[in-house]
């Protein structure tokens, strides 16, 4: 199996945020000798080829300014060493990203040496597997630029020479240890480099240095010191987790990938025994009569806030546990009587008469069985996900931390009690009849479907580790080459138990459950619980699942499911600085918004002619011979402007063409905007003013209140956009997006209501498929795109600002005064022209004789030659636009005859996993037992459908249910069957939105419906297709 990659939007922004830095750099052609490299951005020195850079500081200090307000993130003011951060969630792609970056800076800029520094082997070995993943898909992303990559090694100071000779891209893994101290290699001078250190021949290279978690890597002054040693052109730090934020360029948060569907949706299940006994759990820890008789005990002590945690504490003699459990009743009458130090004899005698000897306990369950339950119950969740995944091509994994290695794999390499109690339950569940399917599917027994990844010692006796030593090469190596052997249905592997190997550094994305067989009080926080198995799963061609519903990560947690998110929360908030309830610019990063503004601008030359034939028409001027015989209609925009002409010809008895050409006409414009820093701060500084936030930003409950009521205050310029606005304050307001295991449902088509009267009645009318005709007035278009080009903003040449200042020394510091300014147009800025027929015939529906028309009588071609870009850019989308726009007029659609949609074809007999408290409502009157819905809106209306005894029939249409379009498929929400006494029965095909006003719904999508209304109508069933928010309200207009 090869991992296949697609490119993201997301990752895309992280890659761009970097190469804007650079705007300005001088740029590689496509084709270069070695003696003309003054256009390179590398050069040759004494030890071999470097990277350079072309630009100042001040104007990369610009070029970061431009980045951080484009992505609504704090502007600062210093370089600091051109160091910059990004910051991206755990599972999102950040290795892919960076090595895009690598590719992107040399396509963009030339740039060939680069570095990445990781904290440890497993992120070593990780970024180096990583790299083999994906040279395949970027050699065919950028064109086989040859790209070499190869992990530092002490020994091989071969490759180091290499890295600074070679002319291709050089990529060097490298551990900080390996640098950071003096007596490191690369830092000694070697015979083999002509008397030169390693470390040499790299600062002269001037790499770009990629630090993967920096805060692993320079949390010590000698890390930085090292870092710096590198004599790096700049430095980029990732990480989802950062101590320092130093000049963050890109932030994708842990919620905001969630709420995307970047990563897998968390499922938490609650492990923790819950006794019969009547007794207060109390467990002995220790004794001693240093200074006085104390014992050290372990009992459950109720917070302020009613939360209840096994807590350890010290006790003497008459210590009153009721009080200091938080007054628990259980505790109530006990208190501690006696303590005995004898040696062999420690133990505690309580206020009746029960004695407790030194590490035994009262009113607990054992362990062993608390950790057998968790084995089980992960196994059971990972059947029934195969039961489900299997068909689909998706193998399923799943990973326990253990605390220790001896507890499934002893030092000699025999079987720990957790090993034989999984082999025990496996062997028990896999034998019950509900997953006999199984066995055909994997057939090995118990003993090979699980394996554990530990290190060895020199003797081969497996031990603990913390993830950072010599002995864990081999483990991760083990790891790194089964990554995709794990993920194929020929690997028996499906369960992998880990001490420290897989805390970081690794991932699979077909980790399904994370079960943690530790200590409640372990050093491993939720989030690297988790992090393991964020990764989108991907089936056995390689191909990336994106269904959400199927993407969900269940850790099977051994605290409680509040404690779990609570926590999970606060590292969040403590990792990344998000802080919950808290709004802040960068929430709005990416909002559309329609914005309608009056503008006023001078007649064109176009319009002045129109308007003087209407004149002289109409008999206020005379008629000239230039004017043409064939008077136009006037444009509405234009009639204002003749009322203004006809003023002056009233007033002054004539008027002039020049006079008439200085008139100026209003225009009102509606355009799509994406929110800019101002707007965010606007918003910010408008929502203070209301008294709805915080100087902080922290949200108060009279902006809660509002929202429920509906009566939010807005700038008058954002109520178009209310509805986003309203979502992403709530979702400000909204703790970490993790799901209760216990409110999970499964979801089963009722094959049953398939094959009723009512179902097969309403499916009748909907199963037709069609296929539509497109006929585009050609005419039309040149006239709409011409007109829009006319009418669009000049495009200036280039011009290069040329200021002069008097620079100032005295004893306040360096100060200057700026004495002028000059600006010179830039003649032939472009040695060579795109193809811009060939361009936008690939990227409109036009042909080109028609773009060819569009353009000569446009008269814009002069603004293609001062921006050639710019000009492509804007003539695209206005061609394009006026193309889908007529496509749409002149669609037709008609009924494909013996082509229908089929019930197995669209409706999945798989079983599906949803969650009653986010996407699932139960249901009687539909196919599926709960309807899986995908907003609030859509959950009133299932709620609404199915109360209503009118409604016989109704469902959720699949998105395999699709109407072709010329731009995309469409998939409609509802279809609904209404039968009224037997008399009047009713079809509907329904589409649901938080608001119905067309200008709220974006314009392609609006499109998309009207192809959807007249494929229905092309069926001829009487089924109408319908935009509603409510179905009460529907109900009373059309029923």
């Amino acid at each position: 199996m090869k991992l296949k990659f697609k490119q993201q939007e997301f990752q895309t922004e992280a890659v761009n945020a970097v190469c804007a830095l650079f705007d300005g750099q001088q740029r590689q052609t496509s084709t270069f000798s070695m003696e003309q490299s003054g256009g390179q951005t590398f050069f040759f020195n004494e030890t071999g080829i470097a990277n350079a850079l072309h630009i100042t500081d001040k104007n990369m200090l610009t070029n970061m300014r431009a980045v951080q307000k484009n992505n609504l993130l704090p502007q600062t003011e210093d370089l600091q060493g051109r160091q910059f951060s990004l910051e991206m969630e755990t599972g999102t792609g950040k290795t892919y990203v960076y090595t895009k970056t690598v590719y992107e800076l040399n396509r963009q800029y030339g740039f060939t040496k680069f570095i990445i520094v990781v904290p440890s082997i497993a992120i070593r070995e990780g970024v180096y597997k990583s790299l083999q993943t994906t040279q395949e898909h970027f050699s065919a992303l950028y064109d086989n630029t040859p790209c070499r990559y190869f992990i530092y090694n002490s020994s091989k100071l071969s490759d180091v020479r290499q890295f600074a000779t070679s002319t291709n891209i050089e990529i060097m893994i490298i551990n900080i240890d390996a640098f950071r101290k003096a007596e490191n290699v690369i830092n000694q001078q070697q015979d083999r480099l002509n008397g030169e250190a390693a470390i040499r021949f790299i600062q002269d290279t001037n790499p770009i240095v990629i630090i993967d978690e920096p805060q692993s890597v320079d949390n010590t002054q000698k890390a930085k010191e090292a870092i710096a040693s590198l004599n790096p052109l700049c430095i980029f730090r990732y990480s989802a987790t950062h101590r320092e934020k130093v000049n963050l360029l890109y932030r994708l948060t842990p919620v905001d990938a969630y709420q995307m569907g970047l990563v897998k949706q968390i499922c938490v299940s609650s492990n923790q025994a819950t006794s019969g006994f009547n007794k207060p759990y109390i467990k002995l820890l220790s004794v001693s009569n240093a200074n006085g008789f104390r014992a050290r005990i372990e009992i459950d002590v109720e917070d302020k806030d009613g939360k209840v945690a096994r807590k350890a504490i010290t006790v003497k003699p008459g210590a009153d546990l009721f009080a200091l459990s938080g007054n628990r009743e259980i505790y109530e009458d006990y208190a501690i009587s006696g303590i005995d130090c004898t040696p062999g004899m420690e133990q505690i005698e309580l206020s009746n008469t029960e004695v407790i000897p030194l590490h035994r306990a009262i009113g607990d369950i054992d362990e062993n069985l608390v950790k057998r339950m968790q084995i089980r119950r992960t196994i059971e969740t990972h059947l029934d996900k195969e039961l489900r995944y299997t068909k689909k091509g998706i193998k399923v994994l799943s990973l326990f931390f253990i605390d220790e290695v001896k507890k499934y794999r002893n030092a000699e390499g025999g079987k720990g009690i957790y090993a034989q109690m999984f082999e025990e339950l496996y062997a028990e569940l896999i034998a019950l009849p509900k997953y006999k399917v199984l066995q055909n599917y994997f057939p090995a027994g118990a003993d090979h479907v699980h394996d554990g990844y530990f290190s060895q010692d020199k003797k081969g006796n497996y031990k603990n580790t913390k993830g950072d030593t010599l002995d864990d090469y081999n483990t991760y190596n083990t790891i790194m080459k089964d990554k995709e052997w794990l993920l194929s249905f020929d690997c028996p592997l499906r369960f992998v138990f880990s001490h420290s190997a897989l805390k970081e550094g690794w991932d699979n994305p077909n980790v399904f459950q994370i079960c943690t067989l530790i200590e409640q009080k372990s050093t491993l926080t939720a989030r690297q619980k988790i992090g393991r198995g964020l990764r989108l799963c991907v089936d056995q061609n390689g191909e990336r699942i994106e269904d959400r519903n199927i993407n969900i990560l269940h850790v099977m947690a051994n605290e409680s499911f509040a404690e779990f998110a609570d926590t999970l929360q606060k590292e969040i908030e403590n990792e990344t600085g998000i802080k919950f309830g808290i709004l802040g610019l960068e929430l709005f990063n990416g909002m559309i918004f329609e914005e309608t503004t009056t503008e006023e601008k001078s007649l064109t030359e176009n319009q002045t002619a129109i308007l003087l034939s209407h004149l002289a028409d109409k008999g206020f001027i005379k008629a000239e011979s230039s004017m043409s015989k064939d008077v136009p209609e006037l444009p509405k925009e234009l009639e204002a402007v003749k009322e203004k002409a006809v003023e002056i010809i009233t007033r002054n008895g004539e008027i002039t063409p020049e006079a008439v050409s200085k008139l100026t006409v209003q225009k009102t414009v509606t355009v799509e905007k994406e929110i800019s820093y101002e707007d965010a701060q606007q918003l910010m500084n408008h929502f203070e003013e209301k008294g709805y936030i915080t100087k902080s930003g922290k949200i108060k409950d009279n902006m809660k209140s509002a929202i429920q009521s509906g009566t939010l205050e807005l700038p008058s310029r954002f109520e178009s956009a209310r509805n986003q606005l309203v979502s992403i304050i709530r979702r400000a307001d909204t703790r970490p997006p993790i799901r209760d295991a216990s409110r999970d449902v499964t979801v089963r088509l009722k094959k049953e209501i398939t094959l009723s009267p009512e179902f097969l009645e309403l499916w009748d009318k909907i199963k037709q498929k069609t296929t539509y005709r497109v006929k585009i007035d050609e005419k039309e278009l040149i006239r709409r795109s011409v007109a829009a080009l006319q009418n669009m903003e000049s495009i200036h040449k280039a011009h290069i600002v040329t200021q002069t200042a008097d620079i100032q020394i005295d004893q306040p510091g360096v100060t200057y005064t700026e004495r002028g300014i000059k600006t010179a147009d830039l003649s032939d800025s472009y040695s060579s022209l795109p193809n811009i027929l060939a361009i936008l015939d690939s990227q409109t529906l036009a042909s080109r004789s028609v773009i060819a028309k569009i353009l000569k009588q446009s008269g814009r071609l002069k603004d293609f030659l001062n921006d050639p870009q710019l000009f492509i850019e804007r003539a695209t989308e206005i061609i394009r636009n006026a193309c889908y726009s007529l496509a749409i007029d002149g669609i037709s659609y008609k009924k494909l005859y013996g082509a229908e949609y089929y019930v197995q074809e669209i409706f999945d007999s798989a079983e599906l996993i949803a969650n009653l408290d986010r996407n699932a409502v139960a249901v009687e009157h539909s196919v599926y037992d709960y309807v899986m819905y995908d907003s609030t809106v859509e959950n009133r209306f299932a709620l609404d459908l199915d109360d209503d005894p009118d409604v016989k029939m109704f469902f959720k249409l699949p998105s395999r249910f699709k109407v072709d379009t010329p731009i995309g498929s469409y998939n409609p929400d509802w279809a609904v069957y209404v039968d009224i006494d037997g008399i009047k029965k009713l079809y509907f095909i329904l589409e649901t939105k938080g608001n119905t006003n067309e200008l709220d719904l974006r314009g392609r999508e609006n499109l998309k419906i009207y192809c959807g209304k007249q494929h229905f109508k092309a069926i001829g069933n009487n089924v109408e297709l319908h935009v509603t928010t409510q179905w009460k309200d529907f109900k009373s207009k059309n029923v």
